[in-house]
């Protein structure tokens, strides 16, 4: 009896777990379309078609840019937590504190926050060991494991420095 009890707790946790990783992805991937219909309407607004409002604001452009990096980051998440289900701790940890680096970057709040909670949560639920993590990480292992997250945090650089260029 009290076995059955235990794994419909854990049930339950994991279940919870998941609709916080699905909750962040979806946000994450619907961010293309809202930014796609903000300047949809900031096209119209001016007058203009969706290319001429691109081609003519660059901070525009840069939000549309930045906007495009969310969906990938959401496949990351995907691969996240299969890899905390595997209980490869590294490979999240890696990725996770990138994903944060660059929500950081492009000073985006809202996802910056989103992604810390999740973090927060996945590494209380996994129990994710994080020195432990972070000693067994070597500059190899930090490329194979963040490459793809590497990438978005570059990106995200860029469009921080385009973005302090427009101020």
């Amino acid at each position: 009896m009290a076995k059955k009890i235990r794994t419909v707790k854990q049930t339950t946790a994991e279940k919870k777990m998941d609709r916080y990783f699905n909750i962040v992805k979806v946000f994450l991937a619907i961010t293309p379309i809202i930014c796609y219909v903000y300047v949809t309407l900031r096209g119209m607004m001016l007058g203009v078609g969706f290319q001429e409002v691109i081609a003519k604001e660059a901070n525009i452009t840069i939000l549309f840019l930045i906007s495009m990096l969310n969906p990938y980051i959401a496949y990351l998440l995907h691969l996240m937590e299969k890899k905390l289900k595997e209980q490869n701790f590294s490979f999240a940890v890696i990725n996770m504190a990138a994903l944060l680096i660059a929500q950081a970057l492009t000073m985006n709040l809202f996802y910056f926050l989103m992604l810390a909670f999740l973090f927060y949560k996945a590494v209380n639920y996994y129990q994710v060991p994080l020195k432990k993590s972070m000693h067994e990480l070597t500059l190899k292992n930090s490329f194979l494991y963040g490459g793809g997250s590497f990438l978005i945090v570059a990106l995200s650089s860029v469009c921080l420095f385009a973005t302090i260029r427009l101020m």
